[in-house]
């Protein structure tokens, strides 16, 4: 079977990476808009700023959004993924640790007693 090894600091640093395009597409698409009307304008045909306006409208529009949406969705279920693995990892190690002090410091056994009785050890 093999291991998991996942390092936080590593998460962060993919995300990182991947953000540097992700926020370059993003500014690349906010600037379309201007240069496409500036574009359309200059053709002074409302046959074509319709046709182009509708073309965005119908099959790009939804393309860019869908590629923002799956940007978004992807990086959030990394951080996710990566924040449900340390947390494990964390009570894994905390459920690990109380065992092991256990074997050392046995919990106290009259903790355990009957209601009015002794527990385990009886008082003499």
């Amino acid at each position: 079977m093999s291991t998991w090894d996942i390092s936080a600091s590593g998460v962060v640093a993919v995300l990182e990476d991947v953000n540097v395009p992700a926020e370059a597409l993003g500014t690349s698409l906010e600037g379309l808009s201007d240069v496409l009307a500036t574009a359309v304008g200059a053709t002074q045909s409302a046959a074509i700023s319709e046709a182009v306006q509708a073309y965005f409208e119908m099959e790009e529009g939804p393309r860019i959004a869908g590629m923002s949406g799956r940007i978004g969705a992807a990086t959030s279920g990394v951080v996710n993924a990566a924040t449900a693995y340390v947390e494990g990892d964390q009570q894994m190690a905390a459920t690990h640790q109380r065992a092991a002090i256990e074997q050392v410091y046995p919990p106290d056994p009259t903790a355990y007693a009957a209601p009015g009785g002794h527990g385990y050890v009886q008082a003499y």
